[in-house]
């Protein structure tokens, strides 16, 4: 599966890159919001390149399911059990972690978002747009 990691924190970044990758996932790491959404549109090879003065995790998964409705975004923060508890996950965000990310908890929701043999969400909306 290929995955797009987004956070400014390169120790969290780096360690869950290194474990997916062993993994057998194909990983990108954008060191900010504004960074992911724009290597999330080039990667598509189309769409609008947004452009915000700051980029929280709500407006990077709204700016993705913009330009690819069906691509899972998964929310990985300090205030993920808050969230969660209060019913408050973003309407763009499919789930919510807690961080420190439990490793178990990261491959249960990756394989849950997108099942073994399934083509991702992105690669789904990629094709789509080519057509």
């Amino acid at each position: 599966m290929r995955i797009l990691l987004v956070d400014d924190d390169p120790m969290l970044t780096k360690s869950l890159r290194d474990i997916l990758e062993q993994d057998g996932h194909v990983v990108t790491v954008a060191d900010g919001g504004q960074k992911g959404i724009d290597t999330f549109t080039a990667a598509l090879s189309h769409g609008p390149t947004f452009s915000l003065p700051y980029v929280d995790g709500r407006r990077v998964a709204a700016a993705i399911k913009a330009v690819s409705p069906h691509t899972p975004v998964i929310l990985l923060t300090g205030w993920g059990q808050r969230l969660v508890a209060e019913n408050d996950i973003p309407a763009h965000v499919d789930r919510v972690l807690s961080k420190p990310p439990r490793l178990t908890e990261v491959r249960a929701t990756l394989a849950d978002l997108v099942p073994v043999g399934e083509t991702s969400a992105a690669g789904r909306d990629s094709e789509k747009h080519r057509a």
